[in-house]
């Protein structure tokens, strides 16, 4: 009986790890951890995102985007440090997430039902919608059913199973999930003519219209939808509650403004024929004075200092206006002999002295102004004056809102071609809006002119690669 007894429990013990080797119970156990604790105790908060050139990417000075600067601040506002981890695809995230790899999700995610019922979910903080794009001068569908080519869409998203829904009502609808190219290089191909259709987030879009202008929306696949993070499903809210507390301050503080302003808004509008001219200049006039854009830049981003160019003459070294002023950078007489320079349709003297000037604005600056808006407020002061910059924000601060913020700033710059406003201002009547487009001009071409190098360079290095490739076969069959 004793043997027995003895052979009884050791197979209820190899039961027991049989059965532990089929259940992840080391998983479930996971899980139900206080992801809170889990953070504070670690001392680092996971985020889990994908490369985009809004959301995440890193650039000549480190990290950055929109997902990232909320995520540092929530991780600041937790008391933790930030850890990033980068996934291929939405769903990659949402598996890193499920699998408890990750703390969060912040891939700008679309709200989707069957996702909310799966993780817990936080506020939402932007939003967009799903949106088909087609090749600008091609036939225009109006809806999916006269959609008569394969839509070839990224992998890793909710669309599979959006359209298997649509397929109901069109039959004949096809699509494929391209396992290689990402949301953008799918962008790029449509405009290009490589393939007819894609899909993709409305935001997304409007990024890749500014360096592919021949991007056009057929219409919207969805409603417009909020954008949030994403939360492992989890049986305690502690983490999710500091989310929903953050996200409310970062919204009454105009955090979330503030960062949206600083990535995307200056994108919302698109003029294709300005879209278009601009690129062929980028492709065409820009080579030749990007050596001098870089030899001034001084503390400036050289795209920035070109983007202000463009926007002032079109990189025409010759250039007039009818009040007299010329050049490059379209400089008054005064502005050139303040610079110490004597001919202002000399490239090299317009760029220097254009970059001097703006240097010169920007320390003219409040030190109360955060470092990296400062130079939004010298290009206002380019285009009308250091006065009315004095003036617009005694307005702001008048109305109520902040002279430190560039936000609260820009938004009553229209005011101060308003009698009503500008009665009582020391310099009087400005055109406060043509100075608001000529701010968002040069943010969006200097935009356009980071992405079409970045674009370029994945372009050459692809092509590299198929090179590579090609030249390894040959001396493969050579070998033969």
């Amino acid at each position: 009986m004793k043997g027995l007894f003895l052979r009884i429990i050791v197979s209820f013990i190899l039961l027991l790890w049989a059965i532990d080797m089929i259940f992840p119970w080391q998983k479930i156990i996971r899980s139900e951890e206080n992801r809170y604790q889990t953070v504070q105790s670690r001392g680092t908060l996971v985020v889990g995102t994908i490369n985009n050139p809004l959301y995440y990417f890193v650039g000549s000075e480190g990290e950055s985007g929109l997902e990232y600067e909320l995520a540092k601040s929530f991780a600041d506002y937790l008391g933790v440090k930030l850890e990033i981890a980068v996934f291929d695809n939405p769903n990659a995230v949402l598996g890193a997430l499920e699998n408890n790899r990750i703390d969060l999700a912040a891939a700008s995610l679309l709200f989707y039902s069957k996702r909310a019922e799966q993780f817990q979910i936080g506020p939402s903080y932007t939003s967009a919608s799903w949106q088909l794009v087609y090749r600008k001068g091609e036939n225009r569908p109006k809806d999916l059913g006269q959609v008569q080519q394969e839509i070839v869409i990224a992998e890793g998203s909710e669309l599979d199973e959006l359209l298997a829904q649509s397929q109901k009502k069109f039959p004949k609808l096809r699509w494929k999930s391209n396992k290689q190219l990402t949301q953008e290089e799918l962008l790029i191909q449509v405009a290009e003519g490589y393939i007819p259709y894609t899909i993709a987030n409305s935001i997304d879009v409007a990024m890749a219209q500014q360096i592919r202008p021949d991007l056009a929306i057929a219409f919207d696949l969805t409603d417009e939808a909020g954008v949030h993070w994403y939360l492992a499903d989890n049986s305690y809210n502690e983490l999710q509650a500091s989310l929903l507390d953050f996200m409310s301050t970062a919204l009454d503080s105009g955090l979330i403004d503030r960062i949206e302003e600083k990535y995307f808004r200056h994108i919302a509008q698109f003029d294709y024929v300005d879209s278009r001219a601009y690129l062929d200049a980028v492709e065409n006039i820009l080579p030749q004075y990007q050596p001098l854009f870089e030899k001034y830049k001084g503390e400036l981003d050289w795209r920035l200092l070109a983007a202000v160019a463009y926007q002032e003459s079109h990189w025409n070294p010759d250039a007039t206006s009818p009040t007299g002023v010329r050049g490059m950078m379209m400089l008054t007489k005064d502005t050139a002999e303040r610079m110490k320079i004597d001919d202002r349709t000399d490239p090299e003297q317009s760029i220097k002295a254009g970059s001097d000037y703006l240097h010169w604005l920007i320390a003219q600056m409040p030190d109360s102004i955060p470092q990296e808006d400062r130079i939004w407020y010298a290009l206002t002061a380019y285009n009308m004056g250091l006065g009315h910059v004095v003036d617009l924000r005694r307005l702001t601060k008048k109305l109520g809102a902040n002279p430190d913020n560039w936000l609260d700033v820009k938004n009553n710059l229209p005011l101060l071609s308003e009698k009503r406003h500008y009665n009582g201002l020391k310099y009087g009547y400005a055109r406060g809006y043509e100075a608001y487009q000529y701010v968002e001009n040069i943010r969006r071409y200097m935009n356009s002119i980071v992405n079409y190098h970045r674009v370029k360079e994945n372009q050459n290095r692809f092509e590299q690669g198929k090179d590579a490739s090609r030249d390894n076969q040959d001396a493969v069959k050579n070998t033969e």
